[in-house]
């Protein structure tokens, strides 16, 4: 099992010379050099050490920085600082020298190049010296170091990897608020600015606006003339890049504040339980749907769209948490009156098996709302990249929560839906026939016959989930055997820190859903096999989805979440692509601490807890700081730094959020709350 409980001894500093402006020492047999650069009149000059911990320049004899370096746990712990008489900003940069396998990594905004080679062209940031002039292109990218899951930018490498962290916010001498940077530059260097510029440009948002251009706009920045900061440079030798995880752990425990909700779990079951039938529910359009308002002119939710999808952002993830807390709540069926209940809402699902392909079409009845002639197409189909075929997604997913279904109905000593069951194996039965010799599920499928059309991705992975529970249902060996092959194969995306081609939305953007259901699949064959591999890849996943989870509390730019005191910590990321935060992440809080309790690693508890007080406090955000809502009502985003800001506010003010209501995202608080009761 990968150790990312322990620390090496402080670093000794086995070189150190200041020759050509730069600080060159060893950090656990890694040989790294320290520059520092700062910001004047448009351009990046260095600045030389002029003994001890000053630094300064002849170019700007009004400027003052300082830097210490103090051994300490995995490295050195830094004290940054300039004093200016004009408005600057400073660059700690490291690189790494002679190391092999190289790959950058700011969590949950860079990941290596960001899968240059596969994606779509100016979709989001890719770190490559290819395309040269393109805005999505660049050797070198900085972002606010609140962009990032946790304020680190680090590099990986063989054997092991080295990391630097930054305090995300400061402020000057005149109390206004700074923000600080993280970069990444090719094709070995890693830092952290005092102050930030979104260097070279500030990529918002992946999805094309009204006039057929991407949505990012010029580079903002923070600059002042007298500033501090903190921090720690890393080395540490062995793992390769699974080594990431315990820089991870370790800015974790630096800068951790988790949120203090005030309402309990249950209420919040009884709020979110209670909107789904008198808020989500659409009469008009016979389903539960996604809600959104104009704040402040029009704050009433309005159904946009029936949740006709299968799976992931409706259908089987919306039923399977609504009968759980409908049980969980000691409620009678009768509570869903005329609405769809939700042996209802999976009877529909199950109704549209395809014969021609052995998969489920995508979407239920009305189809879709915008693509009213195709059973496979829904939403995504707008983005061009999945149409007019099954996608593992939906079908994985659905799939999965079909046999939870079958489950809670066998805990509760009912008869199994004999068509429930039928349907679910002859979908899995499918999928196995046409899994790959090496493990790989397809990505999407044909409708017209049993075809794989595009293997490329992690989406299939759900079915690897769905297989588990088919075994612990049936007992029958073929799933067992497909799930185990299935792992094998997805565990090489995760421990390469590079999970992709999971949503259908992200033009195979590094991801964190998929991720999910390989924390899923690894539980659920641990409980089965009591194998420690499978106990090692539930770990492996926890990592990865660390790397996406914040850890500390943001001050998000915009409002409503920038007075209201809100925290982000133990909000995830949903991609490289879309950057903003979801409750997606919480799906798997029973999961980790299934890892603390097998382990004896408080840590996965303490990340465990983070995500459920963070959806506890947000929901605590509706309606009074909303604007729009009532306690229940969950929007899919929220924004803790300048990524995916695009709503606003009737007069064209940014906003922090989303004036929506997500069923799939109340359906995953809901989910893991019911959980935790």
């Amino acid at each position: 099992m990968m150790n990312t409980k322990s620390v090496r001894p402080a670093p000794v500093l086995i070189a150190d010379s200041r020759e050509e402006g730069a600080i060159r020492f060893a950090l656990d047999g890694f040989r790294l050099s320290l520059s520092l650069f700062f910001f004047y009149n448009g351009s990046w000059l260095s600045l030389v050490n002029r003994g001890g911990s000053q630094w300064g320049s002849d170019a700007a004899p009004g400027l003052k920085v300082g830097l210490s370096l103090e051994p300490g746990p995995s490295g050195m712990r830094y004290e940054l600082s300039v004093e200016s008489d004009f408005e600057t900003q400073v660059r700690l940069r490291l690189a790494l020298q002679d190391e092999a396998d190289l790959f950058h990594l700011i969590p949950g905004i860079l990941h290596g190049d960001n899968n240059f080679s596969i994606v779509r062209p100016m979709e989001f940031p890719l770190l490559t010296r290819e395309r040269a002039g393109d805005i999505d292109c660049s050797p070198l990218w900085e972002f606010r170091a609140d962009r990032s899951s946790h304020p680190v930018s680090m590099l990986c490498c063989a054997n092991g990897a080295a990391g630097v962290s930054v305090d995300p916010y400061t402020r000057d001498a005149g109390g206004r608020l700074i923000r600080n940077g993280v970069f990444a530059e090719l094709p070995n260097a890693f830092g952290i600015s005092l102050g930030y510029t979104n260097d070279p440009i500030t990529f918002i948002n992946h999805m094309f606006g009204p006039d057929g251009k991407m949505d990012w706009v010029p580079s903002t920045f923070h600059r002042a003339n007298v500033m501090r900061t903190r921090g720690r440079i890393f080395g540490l030798r062995g793992g390769g890049r699974l080594t990431a995880h315990r820089i991870i752990r370790a800015v974790y425990a630096d800068f951790r504040e988790t949120p203090q909700p005030k309402k309990s779990c249950r209420e919040a079951v009884q709020g979110l339980l209670d909107s789904f039938l008198h808020v989500n529910w659409s009469d008009e359009l016979q389903g539960y749907t996604n809600a959104k308002c104009e704040v402040p002119d029009r704050p009433e939710l309005k159904p946009w769209r029936p949740l006709v999808e299968i799976g992931w952002t409706g259908g089987a993830v919306v039923a399977y948490p609504l009968l759980t807390a409908q049980c969980a709540l000691g409620l009678p069926e009768s509570i869903f009156h005329d609405r769809k209940s939700p042996a209802r809402l999976m009877d529909e699902i199950v109704a549209g098996f395809n014969p021609a392909s052995g998969l489920l079409y995508d979407v239920t009845k009305p189809w879709s709302d915008l693509w009213p002639d195709s059973r496979v197409d829904g939403w995504w189909a707008g983005f061009h990249l999945v149409e007019g075929c099954h996608a593992a997604y939906t079908n994985g997913s659905a799939v999965f929560y079909l046999f939870k279904m079958l489950e809670f109905q066998q805990g509760l000593n009912e008869e199994l839906d004999a068509v429930w069951l039928e349907t679910g194996r002859k979908v899995l039965d499918t999928v196995i026939e046409l899994q790959r010799e090496d493990g790989a599920f397809g990505c999407t499928f044909s409708q017209h016959k049993k075809k794989v059309l595009d293997w490329d991705g992690f989406a299939g992975c759900w079915f690897a989930a769905a297989c588990a529970l088919a075994y612990r249902l049936t007992e029958e060996p073929r799933y067992l055997e497909s799930a185990r092959r299935a792992l094998k194969y997805y565990v090489s995306f995760v421990k390469d820190l590079n999970c992709w081609g999971t949503p259908m939305d992200t033009w195979k953007a590094v991801d964190e859903e998929g991720n999910l259901a390989f924390i899923r699949a690894s539980r659920l064959l641990h409980e089965i096999t009591g194998e420690r591999e499978y106990l090692d890849m539930l770990e492996l996943g926890a990592g990865y989805e660390y790397l996406w989870r914040y850890g500390f509390k943001a001050r998000p730019e915009h409002p409503p979440l920038r007075d209201c005191g809100w925290n982000s910590c133990g909000a995830s990321l949903t991609s490289i692509s879309n950057p903003h935060t979801h409750p997606m992440g919480l799906l798997v809080t029973g999961d980790l601490k299934y890892l603390a309790a097998r382990t004896g690693d408080d840590y996965h508890l303490q990340r465990a807890e983070d995500g459920i007080n963070w959806i506890l406090a947000t929901m605590e955000l509706y309606p009074d700081v909303t604007g729009y809502g009532r306690y229940g009502v969950l929007s899919e985003r929220t924004c803790p730094s300048d990524g995916l800001t695009v709503e606003r506010y009737s007069d064209g003010t940014p906003a922090s959020t989303w004036f929506s209501y997500n069923g799939w995202a109340a359906a995953n608080a809901l989910e893991a709350l019911v959980e935790t009761l």
